[in-house]
């Protein structure tokens, strides 16, 4: 299945060099799980992260590595956001 795959700020230094302006499209095998699509990159599972999934919001948690994944699937990683 392929995924397209946005990641922001810190989160790009794990892309591919085939990736262009954060995005990436992946091919995964079917059931993958998110957890998965972040090994696939070489992101840590404990890094904190904020995930959006088809423009939803599937929040920060670790119940979200257990995502499955489905083709066409489009999923943003964001790092949380700072602030003081």
């Amino acid at each position: 299945m392929n995924i397209e795959v946005r990641v922001f700020m810190k989160f790009r230094d794990y892309l591919p060099p085939t990736a262009s302006d954060g995005k990436v499209m992946m091919s995964l095998r079917e059931g993958s799980t998110f957890a998965d699509l972040l090994s696939e990159l070489g992101i840590p599972l404990a890094e904190p992260k904020l995930v959006v999934v088809n423009g939803i919001s599937q929040g920060v948690s670790d119940t979200v590595n257990e995502l499955k994944l489905n083709d066409g699937d489009i999923v943003a990683v964001f790092p949380p956001a700072g602030g003081g």
